[in-house]
């Protein structure tokens, strides 16, 4: 296992299906400061979890794409994504990220709630600056973790999340992080009303 101090990073993973297409997932793995270990945790019964165990292989990003991030975790991604020329079988590099990590599973634990797989870097790439921090990109991320929640979560508690985090969107956000937020919002309106049921997790 990593030791610490850990942190926990927000972006895309990749991991290959076993016909060969590729799932796209967000993913919050915990990393040591050098960015040489990642600590996946999957939910179990999940794609990304099962293509984790079965490969042992995935390519974890680095992006300010919030949009891709807020599709990919409600499970709709509005077009596929573009991919990279790949060296190596098994792994696939989103082109639209800053950064990209190539990551081998060499410690596998599944006994707890959450499986925790340990993985070392084997390759890594940098394709553009990250844009920098920005309020409506986090409002954005923070809104997309709530709309896989809404099951969980009581209604006044979202409602709440959206009323502080929509004004950080207006003030601070361009087209991507307005448009991202209000597919967001749609979602779990739907979600609550039961029109748009629970999709299968990746």
């Amino acid at each position: 296992m990593i030791e610490p101090p850990l942190r926990i990073i927000e972006g895309m993973l990749t991991t290959e299906n076993p016909d060969g297409t590729v799932n796209v997932a967000p993913m919050g793995p915990k990393v040591d400061d050098a960015f040489t270990q990642f600590l996946l945790r999957p939910f179990p019964g999940s794609r990304t979890y099962e293509n984790l165990l079965r490969t042992r292989k995935a390519t974890f990003h680095v992006t300010d794409d919030v949009a891709m991030i807020a599709q990919a975790a409600v499970g709709d991604l509005h077009s596929p994504p573009h991919f990279l020329p790949s060296k190596t079988t098994g792994y696939h590099v989103l082109a639209n990220c800053c950064r990209w990590y190539q990551l081998d599973a060499v410690d596998v634990e599944t006994t707890g709630e959450r499986a925790a797989l340990t993985c070392c870097v084997i390759d890594q790439g940098r394709e553009r600056d990250f844009f920098g921090l920005n309020r409506a990109k986090h409002a954005v991320l923070e809104l997309a973790i709530l709309a896989t929640r809404v099951h969980l979560l009581p209604s006044e508690e979202i409602d709440q999340a959206i009323g502080m985090l929509t004004p950080w969107v207006e003030k601070t956000g361009g087209q991507v992080e307005l448009e991202a937020f209000a597919f967001l919002q749609k979602t779990i309106a739907e979600r609550r009303s039961g029109k748009n049921g629970a999709r299968e997790s990746s």
